[in-house]
């Protein structure tokens, strides 16, 4: 791992960019704007941007992306997707490496099913951080990855607000339809599959998620542009005849946002879903093999230069530029010393610079950041990990975006940790949205915020 010099936060923008324009417009608006942002949380409160019965924390602002940052995404998120298909497929390529994707006998049976399309990774969201031009994919969500509904939704708030509409017009600020490019996607797909119907589309996870919600907003757009949908249980499928239906209706085309583990977890109880997948009645999107790209350890694999060969040059400069050093605890006799005691005193001695987080896992839940807890805790957390499936990861330093706040009916500016999640479909970006919060792991789940993400096609002096 490379020596790191302890970074500082910065505290709000310091220069003339797109993100210091939009605070400074907001506040020559003066009450207009404290107006204008109440009944905008008004609205809100009675729309669809909901994770459960709660409306999910936003704010009157955008995360703005400069010309060179958005071209920056989309160079390094093509790639990174075709990094991460590579990747996986060395699970079925080369058994030796199958150990790093803990499987367990009844997940690699699932896993082994063959899809009726060649990519294990369809959809995915790089969970990232991006400071100037310096952008660190920290996490592969690959599985059922969430958000594009709520940041079209916000968006389309934010750009119907007139006070607004001056900034977003003269910065030349684009729209973005994540949706869209999620459903482009899907009917790719199905193609590939071998689809020659119009399908009929199966929007299908848990039916007590919180996040049903934005499964609403999916399905009024697909039904929007001509695609019958429906939102299904998986419990709630039945397999007859070779077909899938979800009651009466005939599924073609299912879009899964329902967890690997979960399902894997309910597999008895879902065993027409799991037959006509086998049978190929049905086309799924994620894949049941994007599991294989969710594991935090695929970063051991994919920042480790012994595997570099599996890779192409320009890939493996990607990977060293936009990936973090990461490492599972239990290889510590490959990258430190090949004894516990080694290991725990790297983990003790570089506590500034590291952070621990379970392999396989969602929400943020078990991760440690070495240089915001205790001595004592962190000492906690190493005898955890190194009894459990863990990887330890270099600290990226965490950005900080001004919002705009309102103060006994004032306008003000306040400061939250921000986290880039980059929207990727079949290998092209399809738009991003941003989380905030106060804590240094951000997540809607622990009580953190959503923004939308977009970018100005005017190059402000930075």
């Amino acid at each position: 791992m490379s020596d790191r010099t302890t970074p500082t936060l910065t505290q709000g923008p310091t220069g003339r960019n797109l993100d210091y324009l939009y605070d400074q417009h907001l506040l020559a608006q003066g009450r207009e704007a404290v107006e204008a942002i109440e009944n905008f949380q008004n609205r809100l409160a009675q729309g669809p941007v909901k994770f459960g019965r709660f409306t999910i924390p936003t704010f009157y602002k955008p995360h703005l992306l400069s010309p060179k940052q958005e071209h920056l995404l989309r160079r390094v998120n093509s790639v990174m997707m075709e990094i991460v298909n590579t990747a996986t497929r060395l699970y079925f390529d080369h058994p030796q490496l199958r150990h790093y994707f803990q499987l367990s006998p009844e997940a690699a049976e699932l896993v082994e099913i063959d899809p009726g399309y060649p990519r294990n990774v369809i959809l995915t969201r790089f969970d990232a951080f991006l400071e100037g031009e310096s952008f660190k994919i920290i996490e592969f969500n690959c599985d059922a990855p969430a958000g594009a509904g709520y940041a079209d939704a916000l968006e389309d708030r934010l750009f119907e607000e007139k006070i607004l509409a001056g900034f977003f017009s003269e910065y030349a600020v684009k729209r973005e339809s994540r949706r869209e490019r999620v459903l482009a996607t899907l009917l790719e797909v199905w193609e590939e599959f071998g689809g020659y119907e119009t399908p009929n589309i199966a929007i299908v996870d848990w039916r007590t998620v919180r996040t049903r919600p934005e499964f609403e907003l999916f399905k009024e757009h697909f039904e929007a542009k001509g695609y019958k949908t429906t939102i299904a249980d998986p419990r709630e499928l039945t397999y007859k005849g070779g077909k899938l239906y979800h009651k009466n209706f005939r599924v073609h085309l299912i879009y899964r946002r329902t967890i690997f583990d979960e399902l894997l977890e309910h597999r008895e109880e879902i065993r027409d879903f799991l037959q006509a997948y086998r049978d190929k009645a049905v086309c799924v999107i994620n894949p049941l093999r994007s599991r294989l790209g969710s594991t935090k350890a695929l970063l051991s694999i994919l920042t480790n230069p012994e595997y570099d060969h599996f890779f192409t040059e320009e890939e493996n400069l990607m990977k060293r530029l936009h990936l973090p050093w990461t490492r599972r605890l239990i290889d510590a006799d490959k990258f430190y010393g090949g004894k516990k005691i080694y290991l725990i005193d790297f983990l003790k001695d570089e506590k500034e610079t590291l952070i621990l987080k379970p392999s396989l896992g969602y929400g943020g839940k078990g991760v440690v950041i070495g240089r915001e807890t205790k001595d004592e805790d962190w000492n906690q957390a190493i005898d955890r990990a190194v009894k459990g499936e863990y990887v330890v990861q270099e600290f990226v330093n965490i950005p900080i975006f001004s919002v705009p706040v309102v103060v006994n009916r004032k306008l003000e500016l306040g400061y939250k940790k921000i986290n880039l999640n980059c929207l990727v479909c079949g290998s092209k970006l399809a738009g991003s949205l941003s989380r905030l919060s106060d804590e240094s792991v951000i997540n809607v789940a622990r009580g953190g915020g959503l923004v939308p993400t977009v970018a100005g096609e005017i190059e402000v002096d930075r």
